[in-house]
């Protein structure tokens, strides 16, 4: 019964104007005033003048419970403690192709990946760090280089990054005529990761291609090896040191060994290739991926300065008013040095199974407490 009786007192307190205030009107200034009517009714407080005690002043100050149906929406982000992932993208030529050779559109597979990239960066940035190494480096075989080195709230470099890319028809071709070494920027991608500290939250590499590896011995032709085993050894010593590896197979330029992609995944210990033929899949792979690698949280952060945690309304989806509960056995806490509202119990249960849209946060009268 305790937590029914604060919630009903929250609520008297925040009653509207020109309703009833026990104790709001002066006892001495009762009945009839100069007009003939009744002072009781819609008065003002009265107050006593310090040098006129038996005098009366009308109380021009605002009332004390002013209104409690106007709040501000706080806008929030679920966080929590981020993964590392190292993108490694390949800019190779094939990518300067269109992805359906028989469309009339130009646009090439490389321009579809820098708006897939952009966009899951951008969604996902305070989520996970992210880095990026596009490949091939320099020359045509080169291995990869980590471009942007993986970091906190990266998307804004990241994005530079890729978006200075060529990926119009011609440019592009100009511009990237590389092959696809894959085996040699895992290798590198691997010796990256020794550098930085261990993440124990998770690390990742997001391998995206749109053909099988190469870059093995020359051949007759001028062309080089394919390196599928080389690769799936690269990924299998990135297992090793506790990296896992996604797989994301763009366009159709693995007929030559179907299985390749399949034997990559298995080897990061992701288990299923990613395979995408349009953009709507490319997009959908990044974001389940992403989904995937980022740990439950029930914390969420809210925009803007430190409030006072009394003044928050808290709910999921618009639903009822959820309690704050500061011995954080379930509801939710406020922790203003972080700004963030962690929710406990059920409430996080309910936040760490997806169930919850939106956390929904206003701000401006008080809320229920248990």
């Amino acid at each position: 019964m305790r937590g029914w009786i604060m919630i009903v007192a929250a609520l008297v307190g925040c009653s509207p104007s020109g309703s009833s205030r026990p104790g709001g009107r002066d006892t001495g200034g009762g009945g009839m005033d100069a007009a003939g009517t009744d002072a009781s009714v819609d008065a003002p407080p009265m107050r006593r003048d310090a040098a006129r005690p038996d005098v009366g002043v009308r109380d021009s100050s605002p009332p004390p419970d002013a209104p409690c149906d106007m709040t501000t929406p706080v806008p929030t982000e679920i966080v929590g403690d981020p993964p590392d992932m190292l993108l490694v993208v390949d800019i190779s030529g094939s990518m300067c192709t269109p992805l359906n050779p028989l469309s009339p559109s130009m646009t090439t597979k490389l321009s579809i990946m820098k708006d897939a990239l952009i966009s899951t960066v951008t969604e996902f940035d305070a989520r996970i760090n992210f880095g990026l190494m596009l490949y091939p480096g320099s020359g045509a075989c080169g291995p990869g280089n980590v471009d942007n080195p993986i970091a906190p709230r990266n998307a804004s470099a990241i994005n530079a990054t890729v978006g200075a890319l060529e990926d119009d028809f011609f440019r592009c071709a100009f511009s990237n005529s590389g092959a696809t070494p894959t085996h040699t920027s895992l290798d590198a991608a691997r010796a990256y990761y020794g550098t930085i500290p261990v993440n124990d939250v998770g690390r990742y590499v997001l391998l995206a291609t749109d053909g099988l590896p190469n870059c093995g011995p020359e051949l007759p032709d001028g062309g080089t090896e394919e390196t599928v085993d080389e690769t799936v050894a690269a990924i299998e010593a990135l297992s090793a040191d506790g990296i896992s590896t996604y797989v994301i197979g763009f366009g159709s330029g693995f007929a030559g060994d179907a299985g390749a992609l399949m034997r990559m995944a298995t080897a990061g210990g992701t288990t299923r290739p990613f395979n995408a033929a349009t953009a709507g899949e490319l997009s959908a792979a990044l974001d389940m991926i992403a989904a995937e690698v980022i740990p439950p949280s029930c914390t969420v952060e809210l925009d803007g300065p430190p409030r006072d945690p009394m003044l928050f309304r808290v709910s999921f989806d618009g639903g009822m008013l959820i309690p704050r509960n500061p011995s954080r056995t379930s509801g939710w806490d406020y922790d203003p040095t972080t700004n963030t509202i962690t929710f406990y119990g059920a409430e996080c249960t309910a936040v760490q199974s997806g169930s919850v849209a939106s956390v929904d946060v206003d701000f401006g009268c008080p809320g229920p407490l248990i």
